[in-house]
């Protein structure tokens, strides 16, 4: 019997947006591979489904992945989650697919939600191009440096960021990128769910005045726009 790594892309916040296929699936696999086991553990209680759980993050994915994939390999069906939307993007997975093609292990995507193209798809911007690029660097000189190479960029190009560094990070943007048209969505489908759009100095204003929380992306116009 051979065994198949599911890549399960899960609700970013509502739980009711979690597929028919997806569910079907996570009944059916013999073990799921988290990146979160207690959001893992809130989402398969709430579809009545109890499964054997293994925890990857960025630190010890490597190490794990070889394992995994032996026990795929030996005829176990896994899927692999993220702590919300779709695995692998911007998130720990990579290692495991990887591992999983190195022993000959079947791999196939349950597409479901995305942040980045569920908010492309209500930012108002011409999204029919667009780049994604994740989280920024941490240190504020990488930062820049990273921004000041995008900045000739066209197209919209898309942002993960934390709410504690959401402002420092729009004030980059605006000295690297200038006063350009720009969207912010905050904890999409979820209860406090926001979407700003301005400019990036009306933006710079309208998280000042408050304090940031949440998950956060931005989505910053291309040049020449």
């Amino acid at each position: 019997m051979e065994g198949v790594l599911y890549i399960v892309a899960t609700p970013i916040g509502n739980l009711k947006d979690i597929t028919l296929r997806a569910i079907e699936v996570l009944k059916d696999v013999d073990l799921i591979v988290a990146e979160n086991r207690e959001r893992a553990l809130k989402l398969l209680s709430h579809l009545s489904i109890h499964k054997p759980i293994i925890t990857i993050n960025s630190y010890n994915e490597e190490r794990k992945a070889n394992n995994i994939a032996r026990q795929i390999a030996s005829g176990k069906s896994c899927a692999l989650i993220s702590g919300a939307g779709t695995p692998c993007i911007s998130d720990p997975g990579g290692f495991v697919v990887k591992a999983c093609y190195e022993a000959g292990v079947d791999v196939k995507a349950v597409p479901g939600p995305s942040a980045a193209t569920g908010a492309v798809s209500i930012s108002g911007l011409r999204v029919d191009r667009f780049i994604f690029y994740g989280f920024l660097p941490q240190k504020q000189g990488k930062k820049r440096k990273v921004l000041r190479e995008l900045s000739s960029f066209t197209y919209p190009i898309i942002f993960f960021e934390s709410p504690r560094k959401l402002l420092e990070t729009l004030r980059c943007m605006q000295e690297e990128f200038g006063n350009r048209p720009a969207v912010i969505t905050k904890e999409m489908t979820k209860i406090y769910e926001q979407v700003m759009r301005g400019s990036i100095d009306d933006l710079i204003t309208a998280v000042s005045d408050v304090e940031p929380k949440g998950e956060y992306l931005i989505i910053v116009d291309g040049a020449g726009k």
